[in-house]
């Protein structure tokens, strides 16, 4: 039930990768705005905060080890968001 609007914000953040993720979801606890989220309410904030906690909650309290031949993108937290949306 999450609202289609913040879509390309939680996949602006994906894109960053798993440490970069939970280093966001952080600040956004702590109330800071990222630039990603400039344009967003605080209500829209705190949603793209729910919706990270859910896909970050796949990985426990760790990050996959990406290869260092790989794309500094985290394509796994990438395919879990986008197998979130489309089992909607």
């Amino acid at each position: 039930m999450r609202s289609r609007s913040i879509e390309p914000y939680v996949e602006a953040i994906c894109e960053k990768g798993c440490q970069s993720v939970r280093e966001d979801m952080r600040l956004l606890s702590q109330g800071i705005v990222l630039p990603e989220l400039k344009d967003l309410d605080e209500m829209a904030r705190k949603m793209v905060l729910k919706e990270l906690r859910s896909i970050m909650a796949v990985y426990g309290d760790g990050c996959p080890v990406v290869h260092p031949a790989t794309s500094e993108k985290d394509e796994e937290i990438q395919h879990e968001y986008r197998k979130k949306n489309t089992s909607r």
